[in-house]
Order: C-alpha cells, then sequence, then structure tokens
C-alpha cells in the first residue's frame, strides 16, 4: 500500500505546488499581504513572492514530468520545510496574519487555526515526500546492483 503511494507523490505534489503557484500568479495580493502585515517592506514581500510562486512553479513541473525526480523531491522537501517553518511562526503570534496559502485561508474562523492545520498538512507532505525519495532510492540502488555471476 505504501509503495505505491510513494510512486504517486510526485505527481501528486507537483499538482498541489502547480495550484498554489498559478493562484499566486493570478492572486498575488493575499500572501503579499500576509507578508506585509508582518511588517516586511513592500519591495521585499514582493521579491518573496515572485520568487515562491517561480518556485512552486518549477518544482510542479519538475515532479509532474518527473525530471531529475531525487533533486525535485529533495529540494521540494526544503520548500515544505521552509513552509512549516513560516507557519509555525504564524502560530507563534497573538493576532496572525492570514497565511496566503494557495486560497485555503478560511477554514476556521481563526487565522492561528488555519496555520495549525496548513502546519499540519504540511508535516502530512513533508511525510509523504520522504516516503517517496525513500521508494524512488530504493528502485535507483536496485537497477545498479550488480547482477549475480557477473564479475566485479
Amino acid at each position: 500500500m505504501l509503495r505505491s503511494t510513494a510512486k504517486h507523490v510526485p505527481a501528486l505534489v507537483g499538482l498541489l505546488f502547480l495550484y498554489s503557484g498559478v493562484h499566486k500568479l493570478l492572486y498575488p495580493g493575499q500572501a503579499t499581504a500576509a507578508l506585509l502585515s508582518l511588517e516586511v517592506n513592500r519591495w521585499l514581500a514582493t521579491y518573496a513572492i515572485v520568487s515562491v510562486t517561480i518556485v512552486e512553479l518549477y518544482l510542479g513541473v519538475i515532479l509532474l514530468l518527473k525530471i531529475d525526480l531525487k533533486y525535485g523531491l529533495v529540494f521540494s522537501m526544503g520548500v515544505m520545510f521552509l513552509f512549516s517553518l513560516f507557519l509555525w511562526y504564524l502560530t507563534t503570534i497573538a493576532h496572525p496574519p492570514s497565511c496566503g496559502c494557495m486560497g485555503l485561508t478560511a477554514v476556521f474562523k481563526s487565522n492561528r487555526h488555519n496555520a495549525l492545520l496548513g502546519l499540519f498538512r504540511n508535516c502530512v507532505i513533508l511525510w509523504l515526500l520522504k516516503l517517496a525519495y525513500d521508494y524512488y532510492s530504493e528502485k535507483d540502488l536496485a537497477s545498479v546492483r550488480p547482477q549475480q555471476g557477473a564479475a566485479s
């Protein structure tokens, strides 16, 4: 069951990144407003959102098309970890802003609860990415193992 799930994780996470990147392309204001409410200057907030959008679109494409998959999985884990740190930070603020996450910011009335849900979601995604990385690493190792009776 886990092996078949791990096989499909890159495509699922790739679609998630593409959705998030396209959402930020069409509606950058929500994510920018989240950074501005944390007193980040406008130039830096805009630069951060443009950078994150590019990274999400890039990761979405390489994961969906399985281009250099192990690199894409590791890079995705790093990005998801950074997103998780941001959500964790939001949970520590007395009155946090909306996180600006994929347009999914109104599940609860409290932005803190929305950030906690996002943090939980990101932890699940991180676990799935690790599962997929292990699956594809084992597959790579199996393809380079010498055949029995082959000269060493």
